[in-house]
């Protein structure tokens, strides 16, 4: 995808079942330290694409309805 152009890849991981501990609370509060605390407790996929070289770059805060947000994440594909 770097040689069309792209710089990086964007996806988005929708945390709809309690998966995370993003789930638990208002994150309108300090969202910056609870991505950072972020803790995976039902298997959510975000690990996975963790070790796949994406990072968490931020959350929408009830996306999916109250307490269902969802986690952004990127990967630079130029170094």
């Amino acid at each position: 995808m770097a040689e069309g152009g792209g710089m990086t890849l964007y996806l988005g991981t929708d945390d709809e079942h309690g998966a995370t501990s993003l789930s638990e609370g208002d994150l309108f509060q300090d969202p910056f330290r609870k991505i950072s605390e972020i803790r995976n407790y039902k298997g959510h996929p975000y690990e996975f694409y963790q070790k796949m070289g994406y990072i968490i770059i931020g959350v929408l805060p009830d996306a999916n309805g109250i307490g269902k947000p969802d986690i952004w994440m990127a990967k630079s594909l130029v170094r």
